[in-house]
């Protein structure tokens, strides 16, 4: 089991932004439907051990998450959160990925292999040494993707990874969810206000409303 999730609350100037219990899978694409204000951002920044729940618990992979603890570090190499609009540094896109290889102390020799397969993965190769701040919408987030990829993490959390962008990286995007899923074994959980979306892409859909998951065929969004 990647995530079992148990009574867990976020509560916030005394109302309760997530109320909610699940568990999920290892290894599948999750996708967490919702509108405005359900929730979606408050849970993935949790599910990424960066925000405390004010109640209940997190177990990960079968341990229980201890938000008082150092090892949170730890954890937060193996869960990585994109958010809808990715801030990168203001150098190449080349320097962007190579970062959190040198976070990890991947030998030089070694990082130039890694950004190349990485920057084909996501469609971007041919701007390597573009800077980061030019790029238009769909390409920071084509970056975002391989920089986090670059962490080797086991989870990639994705809030509205395609909310903001144009019809054709939108589709870029969403081939590149689906392969790094299938060909890294790399667990996928993104929010997305589109059903149809959601339908395409995850294995597993949840449907949020007011901080809670709901039966779509009776009261979500209703």
């Amino acid at each position: 089991m990647l995530y079992e999730i148990k009574n867990l609350v976020k509560n916030y100037d005394g109302r309760n932004i997530i109320d909610i219990s699940f568990s999920l899978q290892k290894g599948g694409i999750t996708g967490l439907l919702g509108p405005n204000g359900s929730g979606k951002t408050t849970l993935l920044e949790m599910l990424a051990f960066l925000t405390q729940p004010t109640s209940g618990d997190i177990l990960y992979k079968g341990a229980r998450i201890d938000f008082g603890k150092s090892d949170l570090v730890d954890l937060r190499k193996n869960v990585v959160l994109l958010h809808q609009k990715p801030i990168l540094f203001s150098t190449t896109v080349h320097n962007n990925v190579e970062f959190p290889l040198g976070i990890r102390n991947v030998k030089r020799s070694e990082r130039q292999k890694i950004i190349d397969q990485l920057l084909v993965m996501v469609g971007m190769e041919r701007f390597s040494r573009a800077k980061a701040h030019k790029l238009s919408g769909g390409e920071t987030q084509r970056v975002a993707i391989a920089q986090a990829l670059a962490c080797s993490p086991e989870v990639i959390l994705m809030d509205e990874p395609t909310a903001s962008i144009d019809i054709e990286n939108r589709v870029i995007v969403e081939g590149i969810i689906q392969e790094i899923n299938r060909t890294k074994g790399i667990s996928v959980i993104f929010t997305t206000h589109d059903s149809n979306q959601a339908a395409r892409l995850a294995d597993n859909v949840m449907y949020l409303n007011e901080g809670r998951l709901v039966d779509p065929q009776n009261d979500f969004m209703s």
